[in-house]
């Protein structure tokens, strides 16, 4: 009896550790988005969407023959990409130069670059803290530091 006992107590947490799966691996995936850390912009320049503002952490760039540029997108569709923006919201993504000559970071509307922000150096990255600095409907402002 002991034995008959075991076996239906293993076949429930058998069925236990396989619903956990299933419930762990739905909690991971993002209503059907997925998120990636890295843009590969290759050998040319970018203008940002708003979607990938959102999406991707890092950029590279291939600076080996010339310099490249990167554009953001504009203040609204930044802000836009915050669920409930508030002033003073920061969102964080990098910049590579993989090769000798720079990228220059251009601001889209709206979007004041500092200069602190504004060139990355041939073979280094650059971490850039986008701050919102004016989240209401058609007056949306930030700043590149």
């Amino acid at each position: 009896m002991k034995q008959k006992s075991r076996c239906w107590n293993f076949l429930a947490l058998l069925i236990l550790i396989v619903l956990s799966l299933f419930l762990l691996t739905s909690c991971l995936e993002t209503q059907g988005t997925h998120v990636s850390a890295f843009y590969d912009a290759g050998a040319s320049d970018l203008t940002m969407t708003g979607a990938q503002f959102g999406q991707y952490l890092l950029f590279r760039f291939d600076t080996d023959a010339s310099e490249r540029t990167l554009t953001t997108p504009s203040a609204a569709d930044i802000v836009a990409r915050f669920s409930s923006p508030i002033v003073g919201d920061i969102s964080i993504f990098a910049v590579v130069a993989d090769g000798s000559h720079i990228v220059s970071l251009v601001g889209g509307a709206n979007v004041r670059v500092k200069p602190s922000a504004s060139t990355v150096a041939g073979n280094t990255t650059l971490t850039i803290f986008c701050e919102l600095d004016n989240v209401s409907k058609g007056n949306e402002a930030v700043t590149l530091y």
